[in-house]
């Protein structure tokens, strides 16, 4: 192990912050203070304070994750724009298109075409064929 390493000790900020991760998939962000018996300011603040990121950020980049993960493994045919608006939370497919637009810089179609694309936490977009 790595000497300075083992010094390391989990603070009070990343422990609240370890047990928002898990339940943030799968609660809205406004019930997470209560489910973890502290404010939603202190949530906030320590969540942004450890990772650099608001729980609104994380939680819609999970989403995205997890839904062009979903695209990725089906085949052109299978897909259903409208379905997949539905599954990911979204009122209607202009507004995953939108969102979409806004994350990646492009429509679903074209997504479904170039499927090689890494996203990282800062916004950024790139072919995995330039990743290299």
């Amino acid at each position: 192990m790595i000497p300075w390493l083992e010094k390391c000790t989990e603070d009070q900020h990343s422990k609240l912050v370890n047990k928002a991760l898990k339940y943030l998939s799968s609660s809205p962000i406004s019930e997470l203070g209560e489910q973890l018996y502290c404010s939603q300011r202190t949530l906030e603040r320590s969540f942004q304070r450890v990772t650099g990121l608001t729980l609104k950020q994380c939680q819609s980049m999970n989403r995205l994750e997890e839904m062009l993960e979903y695209v990725y493994q089906r085949d052109s045919a299978e897909l259903d724009w409208v379905d997949i608006a539905f599954k990911f939370g979204f009122s209607d497919q202009p507004h995953l298109i939108h969102y979409l637009k806004k994350q990646l810089g492009f429509t679903p179609k074209i997504y479904e075409k170039e499927r090689d694309l890494a996203i990282d936490i800062y916004g950024g977009v790139n072919s995995n064929q330039n990743i290299q």
